[in-house]
């Protein structure tokens, strides 16, 4: 299991490169920022989740995890948000890599 998190770790920073370049390209670099600043959040995201399996596994059902994730993807929200809008749209497509990484290592058969 623990090879399939670091397959996904490098999924992610793989989109999060090529979609750095390309806001890049079209927009500032203050406003490409946001998708480095959600590509770090969807990886911390997963490792946080990673870390309530393994802790599910162990002892009884917590929602501490799941309420402190949802908190963690707010502030990163708020943080492109004050970048600017655009940023914001960089953080949303950085943090949805995680989903992404997923879907990708799906279809691969891994």
């Amino acid at each position: 299991m623990k090879n399939l998190i670091k397959r996904m770790i490098v999924t992610i920073a793989v989109l999060t490169a090529i979609e750095f370049a390309i806001f890049s390209i079209f927009f500032t670099l203050k406003d490409a920022l946001g998708v480095l600043i959600g590509g770090t959040g969807a990886v911390l995201n997963l490792m946080s989740l990673w870390k309530d399996v393994e802790k599910i596994g162990n002892s009884k059902k917590s929602k501490k995890g799941f309420y402190s994730r949802y908190a963690f993807n707010a502030a990163i929200f708020l943080v492109g948000g004050l970048i600017s809008i655009k940023a914001l749209i960089g953080v949303f497509i950085g943090l949805l890599n995680l989903k992404l990484s997923a879907f990708i290592i799906g279809l691969r058969g891994e």
